[in-house]
């Protein structure tokens, strides 16, 4: 009896552990396939069960985040976290992501830290000293004027597109509310359509319909965008248009980018693009204001994180390979809905970044050749998802896609936004010469101040005689002095005019002369006097002739000449007595025709002996005698 007591408990215990199994099973099949609905729902019931694993966990966690239901994937991630740290380093971004949202910011920096405790390679790089100080890593928005547009509805509402002057295209689940509508599994809303709305002068509403055409079928559409003619759109669309819905190995509905073109009437004969596959998705096309590049989102091959930024050349009918926008832009997590604006300023997504929570809009100059990421701040960016930016440069007026709860209708809503002044920021490399190509000497700094009332001054210093400007913004003008001790200071600016790459030189400065004495040049004799006298000597007169022979022959040479008296007498008198002396000498040179503007006169008493006849110390006549004299220096 015990023995058939234990045997049913087994069978009962394998039965559950069966069931739990085949429980597992099938909800990790429908979170790969997309189906997070189902999906959460089978993880839930194992966890109410207490069979909650790390990968239950984090898979649930990472399904409500996907349908950006961020306050369920906070108590998923908490559990997760509680029983195992060592997640790969997409989840932590998503996790900080997540506490950031629920305003958890102290949370949000302890994981942070925790992150780059296990995964020091995130650790973002220091700022370049020459970074211009006038972008910080948030563009200053405060003042942009948001609204919720007229014409969102209470379903999903998202990814604006500009068709012509006049019209706009967005991506809209409105047929939910049709009762025989195809729903999505990800979260139980229809299948998305492209829709057209006309505007007024003013960006009003004035009608609303469906987009005409084949394009809109049973499944997705979305993330369209036009050509400048209004005669071909790129959109996105779940892999259906071969007639059956293909899939990937992990029987995954993948997305693909379509184009369509436009007969005057009606859009139709959508075609896949080539570069799309059957194992990756890619989704939300953009064009470059040339029209030459497709910008995309793909988890393709060489994508670092869960989907990257890659862009491809348009050559007429043919396109070129995929290009990844590469480490500086990507990271590893989403990102994802690019915009590229008519001065070729990238807008797009990202969950893995320093922001305020969930997806946020980030911003990158194309043509910089340092390719530095920067976000918005609040109203464009909050603690939910904002995506899908897109503006006009002429008007700086656009829109953008929000699930915040303020201000919206429903899961996605479209904002409109007027008064977005982007920055057109480029490098400019500063090469410093010496007039003369000679090697600069010593140090050289550089006082970068921007030319506006409120002006911020930054101290830099160039290096290797150069010097490298990140971000100048090309709508305003900076001036730049260059400080060396060896060279004259130089002053120059730089605006919207300047190339990436200037030179400007330097002028060394005059050497300083020093007076030089004039017997170092010529054979002289010193010039003596007899006490209390101030005549020359016949003696004197023949010293004196080789300085007239010397300032005649050098006629850029001044001349000091500076009189002294031995210690003997009044000190004042004896100042007096100097002076006159040279003064004498003077005008002696004068009258032998040498210019009086040449000479100047200094009298110094007794005051520098060139003896040791200084003091009450006796001293014998003819240390007198070499005290009472006078002096030529050069000038």
């Amino acid at each position: 009896m015990k023995l058939k007591y234990i045997t049913l408990c087994l069978l009962l215990i394998n039965g559950i552990v069966f069931g739990q199994q085949n429980t597992l099973k099938r909800a990790n099949a429908k979170f790969n396939n997309l189906s997070y609905v189902e999906a959460i729902s089978l993880y839930s019931n194992l966890v109410n069960d207490g069979y909650g694993t790390p990968a239950i966990f984090e898979n649930l966690a990472n399904a409500y985040y996907y349908q950006s239901n961020y306050a369920l994937a906070k108590v998923s991630y908490d559990s997760l976290f509680k029983i195992n740290k060592k997640v790969s380093v997409g989840t932590y971004y998503k996790y900080i992501s997540v506490l950031r949202n629920q305003q958890e910011r102290k949370a949000a920096q302890y994981w942070y830290a925790q992150m780059l405790d296990l995964y020091p390679t995130e650790k973002q790089q220091a700022t370049n000293e020459s970074q211009l100080f006038v972008n910080s890593e948030k563009l200053s928005v405060e003042q942009l004027a948001v609204k919720s547009v007229d014409f969102n509805s209470n379903f999903s509402d998202y990814k604006v597109a500009y068709l012509g002057e006049d019209k706009i295209v967005f991506t809209s689940s409105r047929d939910t509310k049709k009762r025989f509508s195809k729903r999505r599994s990800w979260n139980n809303e229809a299948y998305t359509n492209l829709y057209q709305v006309g505007l007024d002068d003013k960006d009003s509403l004035v009608s609303i319909s469906k987009l005409k055409g084949s394009i809109n079928k049973y499944y997705n559409e979305s993330s369209a965008v036009f050509t400048k003619d209004g005669k071909t759109m790129y959109f996105t669309s779940n892999n259906n248009y071969s007639g059956r819905v293909a899939t990937d190995s992990l029987n995954n509905v993948l997305l693909k980018i379509y184009k369509a073109s436009f007969n005057g009437k009606r859009w139709g004969d959508a075609e896949a693009l080539p570069f799309n596959g059957n194992q990756y998705s890619c989704a939300h096309p953009a064009l470059s204001p040339d029209e030459d590049y497709l910008y995309f989102s793909s988890d393709m091959e060489g994508a670092k994180g869960a989907s990257d930024l890659f862009r491809v050349s348009i050559n007429g009918t043919t396109y070129g390979e995929p290009e990844n926008l590469g480490g500086s832009i990507n990271s590893v997590g989403r990102d994802t809905f690019p915009f590229v604006s008519s001065e070729n300023i990238l807008v797009f997504a990202s969950d893995a970044r320093e922001g305020l929570g969930g997806l946020d809009l980030y911003y990158v100059d194309l043509t910089s050749n340092k390719q530095r990421v920067y976000t918005f701040g609040a109203p464009v960016n909050s603690a939910f998802d904002d995506f899908g930016l897109v503006y006009k440069t002429a008007n700086q007026k656009g829109f953008f896609t929000s699930n915040r709860k303020e201000g919206g209708s429903g899961s996605d809503d479209i904002y409109q936004f007027q008064g977005l002044a982007m920055p057109k920021l480029k490098d400019v490399t500063v090469h410093v010469k010496s007039k003369g190509e000679k090697p600069l000497i010593g140090v050289t700094s550089v006082r970068l101040t921007e030319n506006t009332n409120n002006g911020v001054t930054k101290e830099l210093t160039v290096r290797a005689q150069k010097l490298t400007l990140f971000n100048v913004e090309g709508s305003k003008k900076y001036q730049l002095e260059f400080l060396n001790d060896n060279y004259q200071a130089l002053t120059t600016t730089i605006d919207r005019e300047t190339k990436d790459t200037i030179t400007v030189y330097l002028t060394e400065k005059e050497p300083v002369l020093t007076a030089v004495d004039l017997r170092e040049f010529v054979n002289l004799a010193p010039i003596y006097y007899d006490f209390d006298a101030t005549e020359i000597t016949q003696e004197s007169k023949l010293e004196l002739e080789k300085v007239v022979l010397i300032m005649n022959k050098y006629p850029k040479i001044n001349i000091d000449v500076i009189g002294h008296t031995d210690r003997r007498g009044p000190a004042e008198y004896n100042m007096q007595l100097s002076l006159e002396r040279a003064e004498t000498t003077k005008s002696w040179l004068v009258e032998r025709g040498i210019s009086e503007s040449r000479i100047t006169t200094k009298g110094f008493g007794e005051l520098k002996p060139i003896n040791n006849c200084v003091g009450t110390k006796k001293c014998s006549e003819k240390q007198h005698d070499q005290n009472r004299r006078t002096e030529f220096m050069i000038r």
